[in-house]
Parts: C-alpha cells; sequence; structure tokens
C-alpha cells in the first residue's frame, strides 16, 4: 500500500514523538496510542502518550495504561493523533498539537478532515487495524504489550467481532495478535460481562425507559446526569447501552442521549443500515456509517425533536 510506505517512511524520520488520542477515551483511542508508543519505544525512539481526559479504570487491566499524562511538558520532534476524526476530538490538546511542524494523523472514521500534514485515514473496523499495519510497516516487533493494546481496540470497535459492517481483516489481525500473546478471554471478559452493581441499576433504569418513535424504527436511551449520580455510576457505566436499544427487533437506528451539562448532551448514534454518518454530520459529528456522533445544545425535548426530524429523512 502505497500511502502507507509514504506515511511510514516519514514517520520514522523522528526520534521524539508525542501520541494524542480523543477526549473521552474509549479502548480504539487508549490500544491505538499505547501501541504506537510501545512500538516505537522498540524501534529505539522515545514516545509519549497524553490524552486531556483521564483513561477510565476498565481499561487499567492492560499493561502500560498508567503511562497516559494529560499535558505535555516538553518539546518533540513530531506529534501524532490516533483515533481522531477531526481537530475537535484532540480537544485542548489542539493547541500543543498544531505549534509542532511535523503533525501526523492515524484513523479510520470517514468522516476525517485530515488536519495533520501527514495523513493516514483508512476506513476499517478499528483504528488499532491502523495501528497494527503501521507497526508492520515499520518492522516493529508485535510483543505481548502491544498484542494486547492492539485487541483491546479492536474488540471494542468491533463489537467484539460482531458489528454489520465487519470484514475478514479484523479476524486476521486478531488471529495474529493472539498468536502473539494477546489474551482475548480476559479483553472479552472485561469489557462485556464483567458489570459493576452500579452498571447494572443504571443499565435497568435506562433501559426500562426506552422512548421510541417513526413507527418505533427509532429509539432513544436517555441518560440525565442525575440518573447516572443517583446509581452511583459514572459516564463509562453507560457503555453497552446503545447496542441493547439496536438490538431490539424494530429499531433501525438507535439514539444515545447522554447530558454533558445543562442543555448540552453527547449524541451516539447506531443504524442497522441507515447512515448515521450523514446525520451526525448535520450536527457537526461523524464517524462511521452505522455508529457516529455529535454534541447537540438545547432543551432535551427540542433535541429529540431534531434527530427524530432528520433522522426521518433517512428512513425509507
Amino acid at each position: 500500500m502505497a500511502n502507507l510506505t509514504q506515511f511510514c517512511e516519514k514517520l520514522n524520520m523522528f526520534s521524539n514523538y508525542a501520541i494524542i488520542c480523543h477526549v473521552r477515551p474509549d479502548g480504539d483511542a487508549v490500544g491505538s496510542a499505547l501501541a504506537l508508543k510501545l512500538g516505537l519505544n522498540s524501534l529505539g525512539k522515545n514516545a509519549d502518550i497524553f490524552c486531556e481526559d483521564e483513561i477510565p479504570e476498565k481499561f487499567f487491566f492492560i499493561e502500560g495504561m498508567s503511562e497516559f499524562s494529560v499535558f505535555p511538558n516538553k518539546e518533540y520532534d513530531a506529534v501524532v493523533s490516533v483515533d481522531c476524526a477531526d481537530e475537535g476530538r484532540i480537544g485542548t490538546l489542539f493547541d500543543f498539537y498544531k505549534k509542532h511542524k511535523f503533525t501526523f494523523n492515524i484513523d479510520h472514521h470517514v468522516s476525517n478532515t485530515k488536519y495533520a500534514k501527514e495523513n493516514l485515514v483508512i476506513d476499517s473496523a478499528s483504528n488499532c487495524e491502523n495501528i497494527y499495519a503501521v507497526l508492520k510497516e515499520l518492522n516493529a516487533k508485535i510483543d505481548t504489550k502491544i498484542a494486547n493494546a492492539l485487541l483491546l481496540g479492536i474488540s471494542t470497535d468491533s463489537g467484539q467481532f460482531s458489528h454489520q459492517n465487519l470484514t475478514s481483516s479484523p479476524f486476521l489481525v486478531a488471529a495474529d495478535l493472539v498468536d502473539n500473546g494477546a489474551d482475548i478471554n480476559k479483553i472479552y471478559y472485561e469489557n462485556y460481562k464483567r458489570k459493576s452493581k452500579q452498571k447494572a441499576k443504571l443499565f435497568s433504569l435506562v433501559c426500562s425507559n426506552i422512548k421510541y418513535d417513526l413507527d418505533d424504527r427509532l429509539a432513544f436511551a436517555i441518560i440525565s446526569e442525575k440518573t447516572i449520580a443517583d446509581c452511583l455510576a459514572n459516564s463509562d457505566d453507560t457503555e453497552g447501552i446503545i447496542d441493547f436499544v439496536l438490538s431490539i427487533d424494530c429499531v433501525e437506528v438507535a439514539v444515545s442521549v447522554m447530558e454533558f451539562g445543562q442543555n448540552r448532551y453527547k449524541i451516539s448514534f447506531r443504524s442497522k443500515g441507515v447512515n448515521v454518518n450523514e446525520i451526525a454530520s448535520r450536527f457537526g459529528g461523524g464517524g462511521h456509517v452505522l455508529a457516529s456522533g455529535c454534541m447537540i445544545n438545547g432543551n432535551l425535548y427540542d433535541v429529540l425533536d431534531k434527530i427524530t426530524s432528520t433522522v426521518k429523512q433517512f428512513l425509507a
């Protein structure tokens, strides 16, 4: 792949890197950043990893997650963003990012705005597949630590290899990672089976109050800050709710509406066929064809009405 080869030739020119993943990091973001850091370290290079937000505690079973910092306190030869579709996803660290002459962007979202000097954007189930390709091109050894970080991202962003748009690629990469020491059983348990009492209560409350519209083809899971607080839970505990909503037979588009401050909502879209990337883009967001997100400000009922009227345009 010419683009991959040329990108890696340029990436390999430096010896000191800052690697940044997106705000409110998920498994693919932290897995991408950590695996790239470890891979560059194995080639004798220095690399530090950063994220504006704290890394969720649930990912700390992966060795190396404690190495993330909030903000750089020194200069770097080059800065690499991973799993960031646009500048906004980098958050406040974008001011640091844009000051550098050599910027790199490794991502898998079809909505990526190619904001860096050098961009490697390949539509795939997870960005960790792209990091894997980069490390292979650089001839970095995939050890157990790297394999676990990469498999974390592939597993979480593919819905444990269940999403509708999967190709053979994530399975082939995962097989190689398992051969190199990745513990797929532990990754599956920690991300899909293990649940706290608080998460179970939150899941029960939210899913018992699903709101349906458009002849039940659209469904909303509405998650208020109060509900999260009442359950003694946190925003990480909401993971999996939207997948449950989409699994309901009649639902074609599922929407998670999570309160993030007064009259501010984090919207996540999932679909069985409708292009929700186009829907999210109407609100300044984006992502993938079947999984996208955005932020919307306003009164909750106005937000729901806006989403409903937009989704209606895409449902045949």
